[in-house]
């Protein structure tokens, strides 16, 4: 029996790398090599606080951003083969979907039911496994600005500098919208939006609805309040005080778009959704569409998303690399890399 290293979560702040069989894909699978993995916030609250708030729960492999290289094929598997470079799409990966975690944090994972452009996607020639490593996280920004409509002209502002937002501000300047506002409480993190493209603003230095109305121009909700001109708000932050501080900047017609999880309830002054005919929706996760259009801007060169990885580890240093990931000041997306020893 061929076994891998996977890592494996034990609790609270432990993780171990244990011995582990490698999986037989069936004639309908794909086992794919694990070249790089992400850290996602999901992760790391499991890491700090408890597996069971997000479904990671001890002695399971976990892990779900990941990119890699197909090593087996089943025999009824169709425009998928040895060799190819894939990105995997974890929703999909198994059987029963979303109810079961993936293994980026193991050497090996299989994917059920293999069909390409839909838990399995190939990457292009020339984007490497450290650009491609960033595609599920991009993805989430990706929807995130697709559900709303934002385009190019939009005037719109980003709720939250961390790797959601600032992949929601690669993926609003691959779509050609200028001049994004990008609002956190981190300069470090807004000195890496600035580079990005964003423009940052600290809320301890100012306010909000002037800085807004300086750089987009004024408009007007439905009774004639005079508000930023603004048409987009993107909630990667999920700060309780954000919905109704859209409310009350909100013109008309304008849109918040909540990409952050919530875990607790917010309320909401109705009225002022009714005074400027405002809308709020929820961005979950994203689609196959949402993929294929990371992958399109990466092929492209369209955005500098690949600033987003601040921290690379090889994987027998993971508890390192999740200590490293859960301290903001010094990290934005932190990757395991399987190449490095």
């Amino acid at each position: 029996m061929q076994t891998m290293k996977a890592a494996i979560y034990q609790g609270v702040r432990q993780i171990c790398i244990e011995e582990r069989p490698i999986p037989t894909p069936g004639v309908k699978d794909v086992l794919v090599q694990v070249k790089r993995a992400g850290i996602c916030a999901t992760d790391m609250t499991a890491f700090q606080y408890n597996g069971d708030l997000v479904a990671i729960y001890p002695r399971a492999e976990f892990g779900h951003e990941m990119v890699g290289v197909v090593v087996e094929a089943g025999a009824e598997v169709q425009s998928i083969e040895a060799g190819n470079r894939v990105f995997v799409n974890p929703l999909l990966h198994r059987s029963l979907g979303a109810t079961e975690r993936g293994g980026a944090f193991s050497e090996y994972i299989l994917v059920e039911n293999a069909q390409l452009d839909h838990n399995l996607f190939l990457l292009p020639d020339h984007v490497s496994f450290d650009e491609a490593v960033v595609i599920e996280p991009f993805s989430v920004g990706i929807h995130g600005k697709n559900l709303p409509g934002a385009k190019a002209g939009s005037h719109v502002v980003i709720y939250g500098a961390g790797a959601i937002g600032l992949c929601t501000l690669a993926a609003l300047t691959g779509s050609g919208v200028e001049k994004c506002v990008i609002v956190d409480l981190d300069d470090h993190r807004l000195r890496l939006a600035e580079e990005m493209g964003g423009v940052p603003f600290n809320p301890a230095l100012g306010d909000l609805g002037e800085f807004l109305t300086a750089h987009f121009g004024q408009s007007n909700n439905c009774v004639g309040k005079t508000v930023p001109d603004v048409d987009i708000f993107i909630d990667c932050a999920g700060a309780s005080s954000i919905p109704e501080q859209f409310l009350n900047l909100a013109k008309a017609g304008a849109k918040l778009s909540v990409v952050a999880v919530y875990k607790k309830p917010v309320e909401v002054a109705l009225g002022n959704v009714m005074w400027s005919e405002a809308t709020i929706m929820g961005s979950f996760m994203y689609n196959s569409e949402d993929i294929k259009e990371a992958i399109r801007y990466l092929d492209e060169r369209s955005t500098n998303i690949g600033k987003i990885v601040t921290h690379r580890f090889p994987h027998n240093q993971i508890v390192d690399a999740f200590e490293t990931a859960c301290d903001p000041s010094r990290a934005v997306k932190v990757v395991i890399d399987y190449d490095l020893k």
